[in-house]
């Protein structure tokens, strides 16, 4: 964000160092040269006239144009930065809802893991613990059958009691924690009448109290029908297929289901009958001898023990496991089960079904578990099945476990299933505030970053907005100078040139010798000099501001830099003959004929005018200047790519860039440190000892200005020096170009005589 915001700001005050294309300067300027030049006469120098006509101020169209198009460019940058902060605003945005959301859903994602963990460890805990109860009260049955199988392997069945029936049975139900059973031998039908006599005798001997087991119809085993008219609804059991009394009870005389067969009651019918089949399947070699023949019925809702299933274990004689002589009875109450719940299974749904389609629901709360009821209504809302994907996406389906599994019980018992599942109550126990609490405090962190992001934008705006005003300031002083100073001096400047030419008549009509100037001459000479001094500051100035502004406008021709190099280096040899300094020009001619810049050659002479008479300025007497001139060919390749290039007169020329020219002046004067060095393009006005070695003379902005040209001529500038001492080169490259049609076939010829074609503009030439 912070990146983004600086790409803003430095977008905003780009404007302020980006150059513009090469726009040609407007030929009104060069029109107010000539009319200059006329004005002067004959005999001024042309030293004179170039000074002259270089102090005309700028056409106010020309200035006006600038201004419209510096204004619209300020305009489109503008528009774009108000665009990058409303990107920048859209970000922040985007990231503050990205954040929150981020940590809302970091966070309650948190939440649901933990909860998780602690459903799934809480539920199989519980779930163990209820099987561990379960198989300790069912174990109950394989005690008693054991004790009957071992004591009574040889007794006359199903004449067989247990003396101290109640006392043994209240011992193991105590040690397994388990419920009350009975004993119910297997009676055949002929074996009825003996087998009522041998129990109500054995009552009698036992002290069982005068009338137990009697029923409305007398003594006898019986059975239960509600549409009986009589009082206990019972009925003398004659005709039944099968016999189960129950004999003994483990409430003794107290319990009031004695001598009642079990086979007549339709839910202790089916738990007996699973327990047939488990021995028939035995005696048929399906199920293995160590399988106990238990089965369980299903369920129904006692007054007393709640939701229970009937359990039953055959009694087989050791020597033959396939043939049932008794029964121990015994019911399962699930609550029981259950009685030991975890405080933190809270919450929870605790689920019973079987395979036979029984269904029970409780609910734990404060560590009790409370029955809902029997049926699928009563399951939690998570259980049912428009749930189950968002319960499988959570991984909190349920936690479930078989309490009877097979290869214990009979196959053909009802097989028992607990299922824990976690309710609304449990989730909102671990659903706090924290997802919301770090969705705000991400979205107020935005918030906040926006808030000083905005506070250092207008800082740095306002910081902008005041080099803008200042530059400004800048610019329109600049113009002030042009137009008001620049127009003073030119007009001095042909005074003094009007009275050098009438001095020199009157001292050509005198007797002074022409070998001696008079005293008005030589200060003349002296006020020219100044004045000529203040306007190279002058032009200085504007020139920098030109540069820092962008608006430095190129008038391109083709040029011939070979012979405009030449001839600029040779204005310079009467100046270095008079320092007593060698100035050695070395220009390399081995190039293609043709081979020409596209460049403002009133720009390139400044450049290589301002370089040569620097060498001048800052090498002592007999010193050495060499200007070395040579075309390279391009490191990428001979030939770069094809452009169509607008010359100032408004023809095209389509040519392929060629190599570039490189342009060196080595001087042998004061030389430069690295650190003078790393300074020297910095920035304008940088003077290194002026007053040592320039006599105070000279502003340090030529060579930043020259700089500025050659790289708006796609050129470099560059320098170069040893150490103080030793000198200093200062090395310009200038890109070279071909005509396109010539340089595509300069691999294909051998000679360089080409022709450079200039093609004028289609809509011009129409």
């Amino acid at each position: 964000l912070f990146c983004s915001l600086q790409l803003i700001h430095k977008l905003e005050s780009n404007h302020q160092h980006q150059a513009p294309k090469l726009i040609p300067r407007n030929n009104a300027n060069n029109n107010h040269k000539s009319k200059v030049s006329a004005m002067l006469p004959r005999k001024l120098s042309w030293q004179g006239a170039t000074h002259a006509s270089s102090l005309s101020s700028l056409p106010s169209s020309s200035t006006s144009s600038i201004r419209k198009k510096e204004q619209a460019k300020q305009s489109r940058l503008a528009r774009g930065v108000w665009s990058g902060r409303v990107l920048f605003i859209f970000i922040l945005a985007s990231t503050g809802a990205f954040l929150g959301w981020g940590a809302h859903h970091v966070l309650s994602n948190a939440e649901m893991e933990m909860m998780e963990q602690q459903f799934h460890v809480v539920a199989r805990g519980a779930l163990i613990k209820f099987q561990r109860n379960f198989l300790r009260k069912t174990e109950a049955f394989a005690i008693l059958q054991k004790m009957f199988e071992n004591s009574f392997a040889d007794a006359p069945w199903p004449y067989v009691t247990m003396t101290g029936f109640p006392q043994v049975v209240s011992s193991i139900i105590q040690a397994v924690d388990g419920c009350a059973m009975a004993y119910m031998p297997v009676v055949r039908s002929d074996q009825v009448e003996e087998f009522e006599n041998f129990a109500y005798g054995w009552y009698n001997e036992s002290g069982y109290p005068e009338g137990l087991a009697h029923s409305s119809f007398g003594k006898g085993v019986w059975g239960s029908d509600k549409t009986l008219n009589n009082t206990d609804k019972r009925y003398h059991d004659t005709e039944s297929d099968y016999y189960t009394p129950v004999l003994q009870h483990s409430a003794g005389a107290l319990q009031k289901f004695l001598m009642m067969n079990f086979w007549t009651n339709p839910s202790e019918r089916a738990s007996i009958n699973a327990t047939l089949q488990c021995i028939e399947s035995r005696k048929l070699g399906h199920t293995e001898d160590n399988v106990q023949c238990t089965s369980l019925a299903d369920t129904f809702l006692h007054p007393k023990l709640g939701p229970t299933s009937l359990g039953t274990q055959a009694i087989v004689l050791p020597q033959d496991n396939t043939t049932v002589v008794g029964y121990i009875h015994s019911p399962v109450s699930w609550e029981w089960i259950m009685f030991e719940v975890d405080e933190n299974l809270n919450g929870m749904s605790i689920i019973l079904t079987s395979d036979h389609g029984d269904a029970w629901t409780w609910n734990v709360e404060n560590a009790t578990a409370v029955l809902q009821g029997g049926g699928e209504e009563y399951f939690p809302q998570a259980y049912m099945m428009e749930d189950m994907h968002m319960m499988e996406d959570m991984h909190m389906r349920g936690e479930s476990l078989v309490m009877n599994p097979p290869g214990v019980y009979g196959a053909n018992s009802a097989e028992f299933t607990i299922t824990v599942v976690p309710t609304e109550v449990f989730c909102e126990s671990y659903s706090t505030k924290n997802p919301i609490v770090g969705m705000v405090g991400a979205v107020l962190i935005i918030i906040m970053t926006s808030f000083f992001f905005g506070v250092y934008d207008w800082l740095v705006r306002k910081e902008s907005n005041a080099r803008q005003e200042l530059l400004v300031a800048k610019r329109e002083f600049m113009r002030f100078i042009s137009h008001e100073v620049r127009t003073p001096l030119n007009s001095v400047c042909m005074g003094l040139a009007l009275l050098e030419e009438e001095l020199k008549e009157k001292e050509e009509a005198s007797s002074i010798a022409n070998s001696q100037e008079s005293e008005e001459t030589l200060l003349l000479h002296s006020i020219q000099r100044n004045t000529q001094s203040a306007v190279d500051v002058l032009n200085d100035l504007l020139n920098y501001d030109k540069v820092e502004a962008g608006s430095l406008s190129l008038e391109l021709e083709l040029v011939n830099v070979w012979d405009l190099i030449a001839k600029t280096v040779s204005e310079f040899k009467l100046s270095a003959q008079s320092k007593g300094i060698d100035l050695v020009e070395e220009i390399n001619w081995k190039a293609p004929k043709r081979l020409q810049a596209v460049a403002d050659p009133i720009r390139l002479v400044q450049v290589v005018r301002n370089l040569v008479s620097n060498a001048i300025k800052f090498t002592p007497k007999k010193g050495t200047i060499t200007v070395h001139a040579t075309w390279i060919e391009s490191q990428l390749g001979k030939m770069g790519g094809e452009q169509d290039i607008t010359l100032q007169n408004g023809s095209k020329v389509l040519a392929a860039r060629y190599g570039y020219l490189e342009l060196s002046v080595k001087d042998s004067g004061a030389g430069m440190t690295e650190a003078q060095l790393g300074k020297l393009f910095k920035s304008a006005g940088i003077q290194f000892n002026a007053n040592a070695l320039q006599g105070g003379g000279g502003t340090g902005l030529g060579l930043y200005i020259s700089k500025g040209i050659m790289e708006q001529h796609g050129g470099t500038l560059s320098v170069d020096s040893k150490g103080l001492g030793t000198g200093t080169t200062f090395t310009l490259t200038l890109p070279m170009y071909l005509d396109a049609n010539e340089a595509a076939h300069i691999f294909a010829r051998d000679d360089t005589e080409r022709t450079f074609a200039v093609y004028e503009d289609e809509e011009d030439s129409g």
